[in-house]
């Protein structure tokens, strides 16, 4: 999946008509990735909303709410999202392709190689801790990329 329509088509029951996407389409696959998991956890006579998909910082947003599902599909949701939001954070925007988190002049961007230079400027690799995510019970989770995973982690430094 590539594009921005082809997502709509896979998936109208959670993607209203005319609803517009805020950052390119590097990251389709992730959000496909995402919608797969609401499509089976959602039933039916659930209502989902989302309200903004976007990039910030360098990396993707999800905002959406759902009422009338189980306690379970809410946990799945929240740790899909969680893992959407952290894969992007090591995924090129533009393509797709893995990427850095970088700045270029201040702007805050994931990028690979090919995609670094844009208005005559490079996007310079950041120095950053890593994606951390804290759930519902306290507990402090990090994106591994080798595992594709979120694995529980001590809590960071600027947490305490």
């Amino acid at each position: 999946m590539k594009t921005w329509n082809e997502l709509k088509a896979k998936y109208p029951r959670l993607l209203r008509t005319g609803f517009l996407f805020e950052c390119h389409e590097g990251w389709v696959g992730i959000l496909d990735d995402y919608f797969v998991v609401i499509d089976r956890e959602l039933p039916s006579e659930a209502t989902y909303e989302l309200r903004q998909v976007k990039e910030k910082l360098g990396f993707l947003r999800i905002y959406d709410s759902s009422y009338g599902e189980p306690l379970s599909s809410v946990r799945a949701v929240t740790y899909a999202r969680a893992l959407a939001e952290a894969r992007s954070y090591h995924t090129c925007e533009y393509c797709g392709r893995p990427g850095v988190w970088s700045s270029r002049r201040g702007y805050l961007t994931t990028v690979c190689d090919d995609h670094a230079v844009r208005d005559g400027y490079r996007a310079e690799p950041c120095e950053a801790e890593p994606y951390t995510y804290r759930d519902e019970n306290r507990i402090w989770w990090t994106y591994d990329v080798e595992a594709d995973a979120l694995v529980e982690t001590e809590a960071p430094d600027w947490s305490r």
